[in-house]
């Protein structure tokens, strides 16, 4: 695994969560790995995390952000 410059993981599950509250219908993994010019496995530990921390769900294969947020 790569390692991260301090306060880079911060960024990025801001850009995660930023990219999601702009499309209200929501994005699949993919999707979400091609715009930000990540790997999808990155996308994939992000997307999970921020789901057990109740910030984004999923509905099938799309990704939302938590309207909490």
């Amino acid at each position: 695994m790569a390692r991260l410059f301090w306060g880079e993981k911060g960024c990025k599950r801001s850009d995660l969560l930023e990219l999601l509250e702009r499309f209200e219908y929501g994005l699949r993994e993919s999707e979400v790995a091609e715009i930000l010019g990540w790997d999808r496995r990155t996308v994939n530990n992000y997307l999970r995390e921020l789901a057990a921390e109740t910030r984004v769900y999923r509905e099938g294969r799309l990704w939302f952000a938590d309207e909490q947020d």
